[in-house]
């Protein structure tokens, strides 16, 4: 039912400052920047590769509502970080009436040009706030992104968003549940033992990005401390890279805190190598980049044969 993980939305406290910091260490450029005054929110919306993308959302410093906004609240309560996952669907007048069927909480629903969404309520989704769009614009495949976005010629430093993490106090009851919600199934299961996570990946119908579903195994961890402080919700960003080696060399000329797979210790011959950028430097966002290094597997973390 959901066929694409199509974008995620940061809420930041500068705009200008976030646009720039995802220009310098990401690549990104914006193809839309403007205004939600129904959210109190100014937004950029930055292509992430293969039809994905990342929106910064910041608070409009003139909006007479901005102490009280949803947004401005958020980053009160929580700081910058993860806001809200935008899932493109192609099957909306089955799967909102399947949800509301469910019982799941429905915030709101809009129409654009373009386009229809849904909001679910994180309350209903392990912590995690989601956006569900049915695009109807026949020649542009994301309205959200702007009109012209296709006809860019710039390419950002990933080749796409691939993956989201949500972290949850009960894995087996979160596979269920977004079993129900979305008809979704795991491809792979497995513990990392280096960040003391059990993590069930389940691919989305297009085939090519993913939800992970994140459980620690012990509490005195960062994921368990993480979990712990905010309760379960967005945990990891993961993005697809081309050349982690290139990469990591670049990051060291630059402001930024991270590490990579290559000294850490237990990650060996899973098929890609990582580098993780710290939220602490990196506006919330604890992001992941992953190059493949398995010439026939396109996503080696959802497991070995999903993609047959």
């Amino acid at each position: 039912m959901l066929h694409k993980l199509r974008q995620i939305a940061m809420m930041v406290n500068d705009l200008p400052e976030a646009v720039d910091l995802y220009g310098r260490v990401l690549g990104m450029s914006p193809s839309r920047t403007g205004a939600l005054p129904q959210f109190g929110l100014d937004n950029a919306v930055l292509p992430a590769g293969n039809g994905t993308f990342v929106e910064l959302l910041a608070p409009t410093r003139s909006s007479t509502n901005q102490e009280t906004s949803a947004g401005a609240r958020f980053l009160q309560r929580r700081g910058e970080a993860p806001y809200l996952m935008i899932f493109e669907t192609t099957d909306y007048d089955h799967l909102i009436p399947h949800l509301r069927d469910l019982g799941i909480r429905i915030t709101s629903e809009t129409q654009h040009d373009g386009s229809r969404s849904v909001f679910l309520h994180p309350a209903s989704c392990n912590g995690a706030f989601l956006e569900i769009i049915e695009v109807t614009d026949s020649e542009n495949p994301w309205p959200a992104a702007g009109s012209d976005w296709q006809a860019s010629d710039h390419q950002p430093g990933t080749l796409q968003l691939r993956q989201m993490a949500v972290i949850v106090h009960d894995l087996d009851a979160a596979i269920a549940h977004w079993s129900r919600m979305f008809g979704l199934q795991p491809t792979r299961r497995f513990e990392i033992s280096f960040t003391d996570l059990e993590i069930a990946v389940l691919p989305l119908i297009g085939g090519d990005t993913f939800i992970e579903l994140a459980q620690p195994t012990s509490p005195d961890s960062p994921s368990g401390r993480f979990l712990a402080r905010y309760g379960e919700g967005i945990y990891l960003t993961i993005y697809e890279i081309a050349d982690s080696l290139a990469t990591d060399a670049y990051l060291q000329t630059q402001d930024i805190r991270f590490t990579t797979s290559r000294r850490t210790d237990n990650y060996t011959n899973l098929g890609f190598n990582s580098i993780w950028l710290h939220p602490a430097t990196f506006k919330g966002a604890f992001t992941q980049l992953s190059q493949v290094l398995d010439a026939e597997n396109p996503w080696p973390p959802a497991g070995d044969d999903w993609y047959r």
